[in-house]
């Protein structure tokens, strides 16, 4: 029986567009996953400040009051436990925040609290030295970050989601290309049928050229997204706005292995596909 001239012809079929439509998802899912890293590590990082940093606030219409409480503040955040570091707001800055929505009055004239930020490992600690101060309100300063923290973990889901679609969307493009490399090569097929080749030889037939195709796609879609991903970086540092864009190790073996779980995810879908197909066959 002479099969392996058919299969060999079979086999040296040049990739399709099925290597594009993988190579296409792949950076789609590159990108999603991408995204979605990046905005774990800032969630990571305001969650940070959220649990350390605080905000101590002198409130006195006098100043010379305001001034003694501040350096009591001051000399008990000495003795906190787990200070980090504490850093007293300069007027002028506070002067500075508040300048635009003051038109036509006096920065100066106003009484404006004395502000302190912190950064402390112990909170508790903060507020029972501070608590029996009268004119100063502890708070914590990242508590206004909770609505980005809501937004952020509502990208990080689209981000999923759009990682899953690619996953689906992958699995059914390698479905329609097997069962259309089957209508395709019916009469090879069932020559080589003819021959002696079993259903399962001849889905593994199929399914190499898939394999082949689908590795193809993920090589292109891998170096695509690698050079999306480092440019987008490239241009976040430019900004020099102190976003954390930078992954670590397991991030990037993540970028670098999604392609691939995507390509072997269809080569799996195109095979039960191509079972399926031909056990029906008469």
């Amino acid at each position: 029986m002479k099969v392996a001239p058919a299969l060999l012809a079979l086999q040296r079929q040049r990739p399709g567009t099925f290597a594009l439509l993988i190579a296409a998802t792949c950076v789609l899912v590159m990108l999603a996953a991408g995204l979605s890293l990046a905005l774990r590590a800032a969630a990571q990082e305001i969650a940070s400040t959220s649990a350390e940093r605080m905000l101590v606030q002198v409130v006195d219409a006098n100043p010379v009051r305001r001034d003694r409480a501040t350096d009591e503040v001051m000399a008990r955040l000495d003795r906190a436990p787990g200070l980090i570091w504490a850093h007293r707001v300069p007027d002028r800055e506070a002067l500075a925040l508040i300048g635009p929505y003051i038109a036509g009055v006096n920065a100066h004239d106003l009484p404006l609290p004395t502000m302190i930020e912190l950064r402390t490992r112990d909170r508790a600690a903060v507020i029972r030295l501070l608590a029996s101060l009268r004119t100063v309100q502890v708070t914590n300063s990242g508590a206004e970050l909770e609505a980005l923290s809501r937004l952020i973990r509502a990208l990080r889901g689209v981000a999923l989601g759009v990682m899953l679609a690619a996953a689906a969307a992958s699995g059914l493009i390698a479905t329609l290309s097997a069962r259309a490399a089957l209508a395709r090569e019916a009469a090879t097929l069932d020559i080589l049928h003819a021959l002696g080749a079993t259903d399962r030889q001849l889905s593994r037939l199929v399914t190499g050229r898939i394999a082949r195709d689908a590795l193809i796609g993920a090589a292109i879609g891998l170096a695509v997204g690698l050079a999306v991903i480092l440019k987008i970086a490239s241009n976040v540092a430019a900004v020099g706005s102190g976003i954390n864009y930078s992954f670590g190790a397991t991030a990037w073996l993540i970028l670098v292995l999604s392609p691939l779980a995507l390509a072997g995810l269809a080569v799996l879908a195109a095979q039960a596909a191509l079972i399926a197909t031909l056990r029906r066959a008469p």
